[in-house]
């Protein structure tokens, strides 16, 4: 069976997951030296995280990175990736909360996952195993195929 935008988006933010969290780690540290995991930890906690150990997932790193872009990460990223980490956010939220995305929305919401990449990453998005080439067409498919596949039940 066809990968749904919602499973493509998935795995776009779990790998955003693994490219960014070295990235947000270091750039904190460099900041705030051995207070890091403390400044963190006050973000997510008051964002309705536990306590104790650090919990990335998608939601964690987008939201330190948008509540310390003026301390951390404005030196290090420009105006182009603040809005991509308030884009992603949404997309994240969508997600969670199990909205529909059509094939437009998917498309954006990965590349978008691509474009905020740190430079050192070695992951791409399209690793999924769709060629940039031919992805419009299959996710176009696959919105097709899932369309009159639920119409049949």
């Amino acid at each position: 069976m066809a990968k749904t935008n919602h499973v493509r988006i998935g795995e776009g933010l779990d790998l955003l997951n693994d490219g960014l969290q070295p990235f947000v780690e270091r750039e904190l540290k460099a900041h705030y030296d051995k207070k890091w995991t403390e400044t963190v930890q006050q973000i997510l906690n008051n964002k309705a995280h536990g306590k104790g150990k650090i919990h990335w997932d998608s939601q964690a790193l987008l939201t330190v990175m948008w509540d310390q872009w003026n301390t951390v990460f404005r030196n290090t990223l420009g105006p182009a990736e603040r809005s991509l980490v308030s884009e992603l956010r949404d997309i994240r939220n969508r997600w969670a909360h199990q909205k529909a995305f059509n094939s437009d929305d998917g498309y954006r919401a990965l590349d978008s996952i691509e474009r905020l990449k740190p430079p050192t990453s070695t992951w791409t998005v399209i690793a999924t195993g769709i060629p940039r080439s031919r992805q419009s067409r299959v996710w176009l498919t696959t919105e097709r195929t899932n369309f009159s596949n639920a119409n049949m039940m």
